[in-house]
């Protein structure tokens, strides 16, 4: 069972960049960053969201 990767919820992601729980949702969604949806839930890899931090770089992304 130790094959799958960590997901990190919306809740996870609001926690470490410090933002709302919304602006996190908005931010899975439109990142670009590979997403799984379950019913109204939304999981990323924590090892694509590390690569997508860590890249060198401007990064905007437009959230409402």
């Amino acid at each position: 069972m130790n094959d799958f990767p960590t997901l990190l919820t919306a809740a996870d992601i609001s926690k470490i960049l410090k933002i709302s729980y919304h602006s996190a949702l908005d931010f899975i969604k439109y990142s670009g960053i590979d997403y799984i949806k379950i019913g109204n839930q939304y999981r990323v890899s924590e090892e694509k969201f590390r690569a997508f931090i860590a890249q060198k770089g401007k990064k905007i992304i437009s959230i409402s």
